[in-house]
């Protein structure tokens, strides 16, 4: 009897220890998710720049390149292991996996040319931060600079994609 209460006291521990450390981890991801959307905050009024590949700097973006410091230097300054995406659309779609319930902290993307014929077929566009509340910080080309905007661009796009990049790269 002895035996079967200390193991039963050892099972209760291991499950406090396990949920304590569940709450750790969601507390974190919160925390990483918060500092991407502090770092793309942190561009807000940026020129824009249309940039191809690995060419952009910080001191004018487009719109794949803001996707890529805010989560870079976010993660960065949340868990000292910044994350690096992709240089275009597509691939940091393919870096992530899609969901219909997005966080703060997802990447979004429109197909902005309806002339292309390619509703989310690998032309896609546009691209942004998901910051909540329906609202996205995107680098705009049409304004100018990096600026708030609905997640329908004004209702212009009504289906935008929402990517999570966080979550399956271990943040």
């Amino acid at each position: 009897m002895a035996r079967r209460v200390v193991a039963v006291g050892v099972t209760a521990t291991l499950a406090t220890a396990g949920s304590t450390f569940l709450a750790a981890g969601a507390a974190q991801a919160a925390g990483v998710r918060a500092s991407v959307v502090n770092a793309a905050k942190a561009y807000l009024g940026t020129p824009y720049r249309l940039a191809y590949g690995w060419t952009c700097g910080k001191a004018a973006v487009d719109c794949e390149c803001l996707n890529r410091h805010a989560i870079w230097d976010g993660t960065y300054a949340a868990t000292g292991r910044g994350l690096q995406l992709n240089y275009w659309l597509q691939g940091q779609i393919n870096q992530g996996r899609r969901t219909t319930a997005p966080r703060p902290g997802d990447l979004i993307f429109w197909d902005t040319d309806p002339n292309d014929g390619i509703r989310y077929g690998g032309d896609l566009d546009h691209t942004g931060v998901y910051v909540g509340n329906n609202q996205a910080i995107d680098a705009n080309a049409y304004y100018g600079y990096v600026k708030y905007d609905s997640i329908t661009l004004g209702g212009t796009e009504p289906d935008p994609i929402f990517v999570d990049v966080l979550t399956p790269n271990g943040y």
